[in-house]
């Protein structure tokens, strides 16, 4: 059995500290013949491959089973309605009072680009503020929000998985030149049979972008 030195111990518990674990120095392994003080397997002991002579340090990590629980919305500033949603997925798993909530969090959006929110209606929510070019609008920009709602406390470990996929999420619609042409899927009244049919086609792009954004969002916590 290979036995871990303290330098390397000591460097084993600060990392899980870092991704919110507990180190539990010096534990007893206490088997039983119906278990363990700590659930482990007696196959482990059986086969050797744990000795109740050696006292152990116990890792626990917290997991991240939050997938059925988490819930991506993005929405939009209207220059006369104000925010509004776009669109939100998995659909209908938020009530509507929870997603008229979550479009108020663009009120902060302007003073910076990331900011958790907690209320009573919603759990926590990480919100990510970036405008992007448009040729409609006043300023030639639209100012988006999106919005990762998870039911539970958002921690720095899960804020430093969920900044960089936003960014990501963020720069390719940014690079694609007529995204903002999606926005205006309930506003095509004015609009020209080109316009109509750019809108529809960026509509449907967008939506696909959201739901692979939120697939690989879970992806990452999950790993």
């Amino acid at each position: 059995m290979n036995m871990m030195n303290e330098l390397e111990r000591k460097k084993l518990i600060a990392g899980v500290i870092l991704y919110g674990g507990i180190g539990l120095r010096r534990q007893d392994l206490r088997v039983h013949k119906n278990g363990a003080k700590i659930p482990i397997s007696k196959n482990y002991i059986d086969d050797e491959v744990l000795s109740p002579k050696n006292t152990y340090t116990v890792i626990l990590i917290p997991e991240t089973k939050i997938a059925s629980n988490t819930s991506i919305i993005l929405s939009f500033f209207n220059r006369k309605k104000g925010p509004i949603i776009f669109h939100s997925y998995p659909e209908k798993a938020l009530i509507e009072s929870e997603m008229i909530e979550i479009t108020q969090n663009m009120t902060q959006a302007f003073n910076k680009e990331f900011f958790v929110q907690y209320s009573s209606t919603v759990p926590s929510s990480l919100n990510y503020y970036f405008e992007i070019h448009s040729d409609w609008a006043r300023g030639k920009k639209e100012m988006l929000l999106l919005s990762i709602i998870i039911n539970k406390p958002i921690t720095s470990m899960l804020e430093k998985i969920i900044q960089p996929i936003c960014l990501d999420f963020a720069t390719q619609i940014k690079n694609e030149e007529n995204t903002f042409k999606a926005l205006y899927i309930n506003n095509m009244d004015n609009r020209s049979e080109k316009d109509r049919s750019e809108i529809n086609l960026y509509n449907n792009g967008l939506k696909e972008r959201i739901k692979h954004f939120y697939i690989h969002l879970i992806e990452s916590l999950q790993s």
